[in-house]
């Protein structure tokens, strides 16, 4: 070995050391990709509640459901949940049967109401007052209510399809 060649290999690292380097930005790479996507998963289920989500149900804003529901002359039916909530995704899977959402759309004016309590440390004003009206303490909850505003009947809870089912025909009822 020559002189030139002794003093690149004492200059060199290691090969250990060369390893753990490269392993090291492959485990910085994987975090920054996985905050990230975590970041975007979040941002997606927020947009997904409050933008309507919920299978084939058309949901109305609830800031116009109590005027539409006058104008059509049907109850407003209230989905109260939660973007942390797992018996409310159970629900959410409720909404893609064609069945279930074609009695809601045609019966109802259906709205959701999104607790962002837990995420923002409390909610919107009318949010906190239909909540309060409706005296929801849990999620899901489910509240049919007369255009007027009026409890007609309220089902608290993720009890199966066929509880949602026997609901959504008690509240067509009255």
């Amino acid at each position: 070995m020559d002189e030139t060649e002794a003093t690149a290999a004492a200059a060199a690292p290691p090969p250990s050391a060369v390893s753990q380097s490269r392993l090291s930005s492959v485990l910085l790479l994987l975090l920054a990709a996985a905050v990230v996507f975590r970041i975007a998963t979040a941002v997606f289920d927020r947009g997904n509640l409050e933008g309507g989500g919920g299978g084939m149900v058309r949901w109305e804003p609830r800031e116009k459901a109590a005027r539409l529901a006058l104008s059509a002359s049907k109850p407003i039916l209230y989905d109260f949940t939660a973007a942390w909530c797992g018996p409310c995704k159970l629900l959410d899977k409720d909404w893609d049967d064609p069945t279930i959402a074609n009695t809601v759309n045609s019966a109802f004016v259906p709205a959701r109401v999104v607790d962002r309590a837990r995420e923002d440390g409390d909610n919107p004003p009318d949010v906190a007052e239909l909540q309060k009206r409706y005296e929801v303490s849990g999620f899901p909850t489910l509240v049919a209510a007369a255009p007027d505003g009026r409890l007609i009947v309220k089902l608290e809870g993720y009890r199966g399809r066929a509880a949602l089912v026997e609901f959504l025909q008690e509240a067509r009822k009255k």
